[in-house]
């Protein structure tokens, strides 16, 4: 446990460290932030919803939100791949895990990000509590369960728990 801790917080911290370079978040997490909000304005359009998507801001009639650095889900899959990457598992579960995990906490930041521009448009203070608390849970919570889930398909060790006598 010791060892998955200390793995665990190294990682996320070499992982956030590399994220706030500035040459990162100049060729890698804006783009991914702005292609976020476009994914999240085609999903609207598919629904029949009328939005406008400028680079990383939606708007629909009556209100709009900016996808920024701590909405875009880069953090919460920062926390997610350090718990994958410091607990001892065979390689190809990480893997698995990264991918499937990743998919899965940005599909349900896409769904936020939709939620929130409607929501907003509704009503303002109910906006302001669901972001701020109620879908930073939900976000945590996802990583949780995912990881938890994750856990439940990773090969146990076989040795036993006792030594055995001969």
């Amino acid at each position: 446990m010791k060892r998955f801790l200390l793995l665990f917080v190294v990682i996320g911290l070499i992982a956030y460290g590399i994220v706030y370079l500035p040459p990162v978040r100049e060729h890698v997490i804006g783009p991914f932030t702005t292609s976020l909000a476009q994914v999240s304005g085609w999903l609207i359009q598919v629904f029949g919803g009328q939005v406008w998507v400028n680079a990383n801001t939606l708007a629909i009639r009556g209100f709009a939100v900016q996808v920024l650095d701590m909405c875009n889900g880069v953090e919460a899959t920062i926390v997610l791949w350090a718990a994958l990457l410091a607990f001892p598992a065979p390689w190809v579960y990480k893997l698995k895990g990264l991918l499937i995990g990743t998919l899965t906490v940005h599909t349900l930041n896409i769904a936020r990000i939709i939620s929130l521009l409607y929501l907003g448009a509704w009503n303002r203070q109910w906006f302001d509590w669901a972001h701020l608390y109620l879908w930073d849970a939900l976000i945590m919570l996802d990583i949780l369960v995912v990881f938890l889930v994750w856990l439940r398909y990773i090969p146990r060790d076989p040795a036993p728990l006792e030594p055995r006598l001969a």
